[in-house]
Formats: structure tokens, sequence, C-alpha cells
């Protein structure tokens, strides 16, 4: 298969394309669920960009909406790098009932800065006060201390994790909170700010239901885990290249009927590194990243595209690979290479595509078989691409102007599902006007 380089002169068409965001329905057998609806507990943004090989671009928009009109939530935002998923920035959202958090993603001098005048967050880098009140937005710019020599932070994905919510009255060492659409933002630190206890020790923050809380706080003690819904958030996520905007909604990951994602609890987020989507989330120790990753995972992904007046471009981004770095997720019982299944010990992760015409015909005019090209999600880069193990992107060689495509993974075996978990989605561009183009697996 050909790879994609972003060459100066398929720039202009490529940017101005439309982002689709891809949802996988693997059919095992989970506790979890993708969202149909796009709400959930956990949010994953499979790409911002404010850098196409050093061509500044942005600013990448992003909106977080707590949908609950009585819940007030504490989540924390990752910010993750192309090549290899690491952390270069962390923040707590402070969200009232039906509260938004705007903020951007932009290029300041080739170096990424997330910026934000809403009071949903601290002033960052400083944290005295809230961005907005009284002149102090936050500006902070990503780290890159800790990036290897080939990646960056100026193209990756993030990830939103909902802790908890709170409701009603809470009582806080420094007295009752009332829980309310357009809150202070001050009241509501001093109960996400606050350390999480235990039901059992008198005047405790936490309690599981009104029956556990400490005696004479009954109502007005915090509840955490009262409603599996409590905690819905959206997130979308809108991107300026080249003068065209394009948009997409965050994959959400929620509760089916069995159970919550997050159920653990005394689940807490704070700012620092090394926070990892699943762990802890059913409890202490306890890990859940395997049941995310079903809920993910899809053997297959199809969808249209447009070859001739508009270059259909794939995209795959993997938002959970790094938690396969030397860690067993799926289970076997040992680990072999850096990488561990569904990825190959390098990292790497096959893939074959099968393209058709708008009639279904493969070359040659032929129904069967389709016209079909092999390749690998390699770990390394390619000289003089932009192809990368956590957000991928590469332009098949269609062999038709228009039709429909099926992009299969070509997994390591060893994990209890088929496929791989990926967001797959693609970018196209036809008659000069952007298009919104959503993968389905198949």
């Amino acid at each position: 298969m050909a790879k994609f380089s972003l060459k100066k002169k398929l720039l202009p068409s490529l940017m101005a394309a439309s982002l689709a965001s891809g949802v996988a329905f693997s059919g095992n057998a989970s506790a979890l669920e993708v969202a149909a609806d796009g709400t959930g507990q956990v949010l994953l943004a499979p790409v911002y960009i404010v850098d196409v090989k050093g061509s500044p671009q942005g600013p990448t928009y992003i909106r977080v909406i707590n949908t609950s009109p009585d819940h007030a939530v504490k989540a924390r935002i990752g910010f993750r790098s192309q090549i290899n998923s690491t952390e270069v920035l962390d923040f707590i959202l402070y969200l009232s009932p039906r509260d938004v958090w705007r903020g951007m993603i932009v290029n300041v001098n080739g170096q990424a800065y997330v910026k934000s005048t809403d009071d949903s967050i601290r002033n960052l880098p400083n944290a005295d006060s809230f961005a907005s009140i009284e002149g102090t937005p936050a500006s902070v710019m990503m780290f890159d201390v800790a990036l290897a020599a080939d990646d960056n932070n100026e193209m990756g994905h993030f990830e939103i994790i909902g802790a908890y919510s709170v409701k009603d009255t809470v009582q806080t060492p420094n007295g009752p909170v009332i829980i309310k659409q357009g809150m202070s933002k001050f009241d509501l630190a001093k109960i996400f700010d606050t350390p999480l206890g235990s039901a059992a020790v008198p005047n405790s923050l936490l309690a599981l239901n009104n029956v556990d809380c400490p005696a004479g706080a009954t109502g007005t003690c915090m509840i955490r885990t009262d409603e599996p819904s409590s905690v819905q958030l959206r997130g979308e996520v809108s991107m300026l290249l080249l003068g065209e905007r394009y948009n997409y909604i965050m994959t959400a990951l929620d509760a089916d009927d069995q159970g919550n994602v997050i159920s653990n609890p005394f689940y807490d987020v704070e700012v620092k590194f090394g926070t990892n989507i699943g762990s802890d989330f059913p409890g202490a120790g306890l890990d859940n990243i395997l049941d995310i990753e079903t809920a993910l995972a899809a053997k297959s992904y199809g969808a249209t595209y447009q070859n001739g007046d508009g270059a259909s471009v794939v995209f795959v981004t993997f938002p959970t690979k790094y938690r396969h770095l030397r860690s067993d997720v799926c289970q076997i019982g040992k680990i072999e290479g850096e990488w561990t299944p569904p990825f190959n010990a390098t990292g790497s992760m096959g893939y074959t595509i099968s393209q058709f015409d708008n009639q279904e015909h493969g070359v040659g005019n032929t129904v069967e078989p389709p016209t079909s090209v092999s390749g690998d999600l390699a770990a390394t880069p390619d000289a003089g691409t932009a192809i990368t193990p956590e957000v991928e992107w590469f332009l098949p060689a269609w062999n038709f102007a228009s039709g429909w495509y099926s992009l299969v993974m070509n997994e390591r075996t060893g994990c209890p599902y088929s496929g791989a978990p990926a967001i797959v989605y693609t970018m196209t561009l036809r008659d000069s006007s952007s298009e919104f183009f959503q993968n389905s697996p198949r």
C-alpha cells in the first residue's frame, strides 16, 4: 500500500477535508459500551492538530458538556502525544450542572498551548483562581521534556475521565455547598479539592447511599454512585486547517445495563502524570481496561471514499495502545516483546484494505474478489511520511472514482476480542466542500 505523505501539493485538498469519528461495536460481552448518543463517563478524542509537518495550523477547539441538570461533575482531561501517547498536559474540569467548558489548542511559535477563558478550569499555569475570573485566562504550554526524539505534541489525541458527580447539598470542611446551575466554581472547589474519605469515618464527605451517611448528615453528605447515569459528558472538537473547519463528536464510553465504566466509589482524579484509563476504575488495585477495549474493538471498518474531485484519507487512532507497553492487558500470562497483543511485538498493527466501486465491483469489473492491498501500521514512521502508531493516517491507492472500502485489522492473537481497539474515520473533500464520513464496523 502506498503510504501518505503530506506533500505541499496535496496539503490544501487534504486539510480542507472533513473528519469523521468512527465508532466500533465489537459484539463481545462487556459491562461497557460505546454510547450511541455520544454521552458517557469517559470520552476519547482521536485527534487534535496544530501543526502539519512544520506548517502551523489550528486552532483545535474543544467543548466538554455536562448534560446533567442537577449533578456537578469532576473530570480530568489528559493530552497525549502523536507517536507514543506520552502524556503532555493534564488538568481538572470543574463542571456545574449543564455546564460547558470551552478551550482550544493553539500553535505559538511552533509550540502547542492550551488556552481558555472559561471558568471551568483553573487559571493555568497558576491555580489561585479560575480562568476568565478577574481577567485571569488560562494559557499553558504542553510539555516536551518526556517526549522521545521522534515524537511531538503538536498532534495527538486526548481523553476525558469523569471521575464522579455530586448533587443536592454537600457537607464540606468549609460548610455546606448547594449544587445548582450557575454556582460559584470556588464553592464547587470546596468539594472537588477535598480529599475523599470513607463513609465509616464521622463527617466524611463520601457515602454510597443515604443509609451510609455519617450520623446527622443524612441528605447532606456526598453521594457519588446513587445513579448510574449521573456522569453524562459529551465532547465536541472543531479543527481549523488552512481556513477550513471540520468537526467530530468524541467517542463516549458508558455503562450498559450491567454496570458503570467507573464503579469504584472511592475513585478520584488529580493533576499528575501517569493516570491510565481503566486503572482503579472497578476498585483500588483493579483494572477494567480489557472491558474498555472489548467495547471499542472491531475486526473491520467500512466507509465510502472519493477519488478524483476529492481525495479520501484514512485515519486510524489506537486510544488505549499505551496500556499495552510491557503490560499484559489481555491476560495471556506472558509478555513477549515490548508491546503485547493485539499489537505486534514491535508495536505495529497489520491491516488489509479492500475497495469496491459504487456497484460493488473490484478490478476487472468483477463482483469478487475486491481490490485488496495490505500493509502495516508501523511502530516507526517511514521516511517522509506522517504514519504513526497512535494517530495514523495514509492515502490508499484508490482504483475507482468513488465507492466504499473495508479496512480489516490483522491483529496479533491473544486477546478475547476480535480485531483491535481503534477509532477509524475518513476525511474527504468533494466539490470544494467539506463532507463528514463516519466509519462503521462490518
